[in-house]
């Protein structure tokens, strides 16, 4: 017996009666997450959780209530709670808010593979993620180190007739060992996302985080100046968190967005080129339909540095009269909200010795000390942001570098790409980028 679609029912038949309609979000999932701390074990933790989450439109207006209880009587008084709400909250439009039909087919997307995997070699991961950093006698510690295991689903039905169900499984983990040698210390390291257990390499990844701190020993502090910079592939994903929120139809309806009155504007170097795509296998955030139900496609964002899109629910679709593209995203407890997937940046042609080789001096920017609290203003798109790298000159590199801030305009950044590198970050981020060439920025030193 399906008892959320038979419970369901029961709350349609409430809100025919209060002549609304409704949508129903429930999502949920098991995770398993294991941690070593000098060789025993530290944390060991299973959850398992789900959410129910209602949507309730009276004509322009809508509420929202959410529950852990999933009963028929729960569900009921939160439908309730979210009727009220949408009663209560008056909308400055008239326009009635759509919901989405059941009169189109999703994507099939066989992302749910459990597997049987012994806690004995999950725990063998989680354990040699630790042990196998302290092959280099210049690692001191490993504070941070963990291997999970995850399933997640996701839910909707709503009064139009509407049911879809979307499930997938992944392991991730990670390795960040600190390495110390003279007065230097340093602590960076590696991780990994992947959708069958066998493809697991701890060795690989243990080396990759052991190279990656080892290298940033000894580092000088950058002389302030101006410099062409390749903003590494595992990095360029800040740059994107920058322009994301610009790209959503919400934010520019809303007049908070850079981006406003610049489609069919070319406002980025004719070298970048930028599309969504829910469907990249690569990305964390595959989906078949988005918050609202509606099926999942690819858009182009930008095309030669011109904008060519911005991103819609069924709402900002109707209210803006823009093709509908499917970037509804919300979660049970919040509201509805526009927002990307997979933001995948069109790999170029170059190698990055290639790129390091390009000016007479490039910095190759490794590592953002900090987040986008650390120095990015929205509202102009201005950014200051502590950063680390490597100094290269003609090609060569002349050692690590630290303690300066990278600042400039994200806008003036796209402009400024001159050249894009041929190889993509590691999966498991939902920001997928090569190397980027940025043919100068102001660098604050010493």
């Amino acid at each position: 017996m399906d008892t959320i679609k038979q419970n369901f029912s029961e709350i349609m038949k409430a809100a025919q009666q209060d002549g609304a309609k409704v949508e129903m979000l429930i999502s949920g999932g098991e995770n398993l997450s294991l941690g070593f701390q000098k060789k025993k074990l530290d944390s060991f933790e299973s959850t398992q959780s789900q959410m129910a989450g209602f949507r309730v439109v009276v004509g322009p207006n809508q509420g929202y209530a959410y529950t852990e209880n999933l009963s028929l009587e729960s569900l009921l008084r939160t439908y309730k709670e979210a009727l009220l709400n949408a009663k209560t909250v008056q909308s400055e439009h008239t326009a009635e808010i759509p919901l989405v039909k059941p009169n189109s087919q999703t994507s099939e997307m066989n992302l749910f593979r459990p597997e049987n995997i012994s806690i004995e070699e999950k725990m063998k991961v989680a354990r040699l993620l630790e042990e196998k950093c302290f092959e280099d006698s210049r690692i001191q510690s490993v504070p941070y180190s963990g291997f999970d295991e995850t399933i997640s689903y996701r839910r909707i039905l709503n009064s139009e007739g509407l049911d879809r169900e979307f499930k997938q499984s992944y392991y991730s983990g990670y390795t960040y060992p600190l390495a110390k040698e003279g007065e230097s210390s340093k602590m960076d390291g590696e991780g990994f996302f992947v959708r069958s257990f066998s493809e697991i390499n701890v060795e690989e990844i243990a080396r990759k985080g052991i190279a990656k701190v080892v290298s940033r020993l000894g580092a000088q502090k950058l002389k302030t100046g101006n410099y062409a910079v390749v903003i590494d592939k595992d990095q360029f994903p800040m740059v994107l968190t920058m322009i994301s929120g610009y790209l959503s139809a919400k934010s520019v309806h809303e007049k908070i967005s850079l981006l406003q009155g610049k489609k069919d504007q070319k406002i980025a170097s004719e070298k970048f080129v930028l599309h969504d795509d829910p469907f990249e296998l690569r990305g964390a955030s595959v989906r078949p339909f988005d918050a609202e139900g509606a099926p999942s496609q690819k858009t182009v964002l930008f095309e030669n540095g011109v904008l060519k899109s911005f991103l819609t629910n069924l709402e900002y679709a109707q209210k803006m009269n823009l093709p509908h593209t499917s970037h509804a995203a919300r979660g049970p407890s919040s509201t509805m909200d526009i927002a990307p997937t997979n933001l995948i940046v069109q790999k170029g042609t170059k190698s990055l010795p290639e790129l390091l080789a390009s000016h007479k001096q490039v910095v190759h920017l490794t590592k953002f000390a900090g987040g986008l609290h650390a120095g990015f203003k929205e509202s102009t798109g201005d950014f200051s942001m502590p950063a680390e790298g490597f100094l290269y000159e003609n090609g060569q590199k002349v050692g690590p570098v630290d303690q300066f801030v990278m600042s400039g305009n994200v806008l003036d950044l796209l402009m400024k790409i001159e050249e894009l590198g041929n190889e993509y970050n590691k999966p498991g981020s939902s920001y997928i980028c090569p190397d980027v060439l940025v043919s100068q920025l102001s660098f604050a030193g010493a």
